[in-house]
């Protein structure tokens, strides 16, 4: 059954909630994967842009999760499983505001757990890697990036290793299958990273290794 929602509107997202309780009269879990991906340099990219990137990435999770936790605390349990990425553990440059908003969501999620979980309530943060989804055809480039600036021809190149990347990954339903084990479970990791081989090891490196030595391998790693 669809049910409309626009995480970017607060009486939407309550709407949509009430109208799933209403038809079935409890709400087990939610999954936040509304999303999309604002490409450019720092420097360039306006801050009404950022603040568009985040009213859906993270304040939109933001929105669903308040309109979730009373129905939640009502009935002393439910899941609350929020799509993150593993640019929300590795800054990708010229995705900073994507990775920005993907952060803040494992940090929110860090501090949810702690506050619902004794009210019964789970909450994980998924982080896939390149998957062939729509998020890269449908990924925003920020207005002030033109040829001739300084960071374009660079810019250019890495967006389409970005592209390339998501459009050879895998099927997404591996996501899916991962957000669907997760829900049947009776307590949530505090966090899943769902990718290749190679991402997966990206992500423990740099948990593992000083911050320079990272960020010297992560420039040397396979890229145009």
């Amino acid at each position: 059954t669809h049910v409309a929602m626009d995480v970017t509107d607060a009486a939407a997202v309550a709407a949509a909630v009430a109208a799933v309780v209403e038809k079935e009269g409890r709400l087990d879990g939610i999954v936040h994967c509304a999303g999309n991906s604002l490409a450019g340099p720092i420097e360039d990219t306006r801050i009404d842009e950022v603040k568009h990137q985040f009213d859906t990435n993270y304040f939109g999770a933001v929105r669903l999760v308040r309109a979730a936790l009373p129905v939640m605390r009502k009935q002393g349990r439910g899941h609350i499983i929020m799509i993150g990425s593993i640019g929300g553990l590795i800054g990708l440059p010229f995705l900073a505001h994507y990775s920005a908003s993907k952060f803040a969501l494992d940090g929110l999620v860090e501090a949810l757990r702690t506050e619902v979980e004794p009210l019964g309530i789970q909450a994980t943060v998924v982080h896939p890697g390149d998957f062939n989804t729509a998020l890269g055809s449908n990924r925003m480039h920020c207005a002030d990036t033109k040829p001739g600036t300084a960071y374009y021809e660079r810019f250019r190149k890495i967006v389409a290793f970005y592209d390339a990347a998501e459009h050879n990954g895998g099927s997404p339903d591996q996501v899916a299958r991962k957000v669907e084990l997760l829900l049947s479970k009776r307590q949530l990791p505090v966090r899943v990273v769902v990718g290749s081989t190679l991402e997966i090891a990206g992500v423990w490196a740099k948990s593992l290794l000083p911050g320079r030595s990272f960020e010297f391998i992560f420039r040397k790693a396979p890229s145009p």
